[in-house]
């Protein structure tokens, strides 16, 4: 009897098979400032790496050779964690200054020649950060060749956090918030002056249950609202989005832009739905409504991109359901976040079929396998072998990069 996805065995580990993990971290305005890159060893293998110069090297080359910088920051620097082997040893860098962050791990003994390769990086043009600081005095000599300080926060190092700052605010380096989890940290942090910040906060808000929705949320979920009943026609759809100047360009904009590969220029709405279908322009227009409130994290974009990408990308390749209908429950599944609401109220406000509903608010369906399967890949988690047969992992990573690639191309399209 074949084992159900639930409880079938995880994916044998593939030795050839490359994949990287990444966080984004945040400037002072939530936008995106740079990824730090994690190391995941192949679907199959999640034990924790054992060989720290050996996880480097991996994320070096995996990074900057298999799948190219470029295609996974989109230009914003990359921070690297490097063990002691590479600092005191110093071997040739493959790449430029200004793309790269080098972290010295915590558990790095702090010593001369630890202090001495720091220096030198720094001279040179480097950016070198201390990982996991909680303000021990053995990182006190790195401190005057380190760009960055990356401060752990947690509730106990909350405590006090204002009056140890002041001491790090006199030196000439950044101070990065990592670990934080909720938005009441970040608006803490935020006051205290640190300049950038990492952590689950932009995905996973930290909401009430029963909190209203602003009015400016309002707003848009009544635009969403009509954009998603089912009984709306080519020419409705293009009166409302025509109601929205800005609303309109920015559809036009992206419409005409490379990263749609359209051969002929669309000059309107109208003409942009016939060409497209309703289903990608309702789920761009909702992109751009949400976007338009201004208030969240453009990473937060990326990311709906990306699993957008990546079920119609996995939908075309499986057969499983509608590619079009797939974007767009990749896209929402990110409403919860860009509304900050939970997904179970954000999904209320708006009339989904119920399919796409399953899939957002319960993975279930054929839509939801698809969006269990891009969330994995998102997260670098291993994933059931027959959770979507006729994919190896190699052909799973190779879409993932795909649809990253062609989130970036689609930002800046924006």
């Amino acid at each position: 009897m074949p084992q159900s996805p639930a409880t079938a065995s995880p994916a044998p580990a593939d030795p050839l098979q490359v994949r990287i993990g990444r966080q984004p971290i945040f400037d002072r305005e939530l936008e995106v400032h740079g990824y730090e890159l994690l190391f995941r060893g192949p679907i199959g293998d999640d034990a924790p790496a054992t060989d720290g110069d050996g996880a480097t090297s991996d994320t070096i080359l995996n990074a900057f050779v298999e799948i190219g910088i470029e295609r996974l920051t989109g230009g914003r620097p990359a921070f690297i964690n490097l063990t002691r082997r590479f600092f005191a040893e110093l071997p040739p860098l493959p790449f430029h200054p200004d793309s790269v962050v080098l972290e010295v791990l915590e558990d790095i003994p702090v010593d001369e020649r630890l202090v001495e390769a720091v220096a030198g990086l720094h001279a040179a043009g480097y950016r070198v950060a201390i990982d996991d600081y909680l303000f021990e005095s053995h990182w006190d000599p790195l401190l005057p060749h380190v760009s960055l300080i990356k401060v752990e926060i947690n509730e106990e190092t909350l405590d006090g956090m204002a009056q140890r700052l002041e001491r790090l605010k006199a030196l000439p380096v950044q101070l990065l918030a990592e670990k934080v989890e909720t938005h009441e940290q970040y608006r803490l942090l935020h006051e205290m002056g640190f300049d950038l910040f990492q952590g689950f906060f932009f995905a996973r808000p930290d909401v009430v249950q029963e909190r209203r929705l602003a009015e400016s949320t309002l707003v848009v979920t009544r635009i969403l609202s009509r954009l998603h009943d089912p009984e709306v026609t080519i020419e409705e759809l293009a009166a409302l989005i025509g109601q929205d100047a800005a609303l309109s360009f920015k559809l036009l904009r992206l419409v005409n832009s490379p990263a749609v590969g359209l051969r002929r220029q669309v000059e309107s709405i109208h003409q942009a739905i016939v060409l497209l279908g309703l289903e990608r322009i309702r789920a761009w227009a909702t992109l751009f409504a949400l976007a338009g409130r201004g208030d969240q994290p453009q990473e937060l974009l990326n990311l709906g991109l990306v699993r957008a990408n990546l079920c119609e990308r996995l939908a075309r390749e499986t057969g499983l359901g509608r590619p079009d209908t797939a974007y767009t429950v990749g896209l929402l599944s990110v409403l919860d976040g860009l509304l900050s609401v939970p997904m179970a109220q954000a999904l209320e406000e708006l009339p989904l079929p119920e399919e796409v509903r399953a899939a957002i608010g319960r993975q279930e369906g054929d839509y939801g396998r698809l969006l269990a399967q891009a969330i994995a890949l998102d997260q670098g988690v291993a994933v059931a072998v027959d959770s979507l047969p006729g994919l190896d992992p190699a052909r799973l990573t190779d879409l993932f990069i795909e649809s990253s690639e062609h989130a970036f191309a689609t930002l800046a399209a924006l």
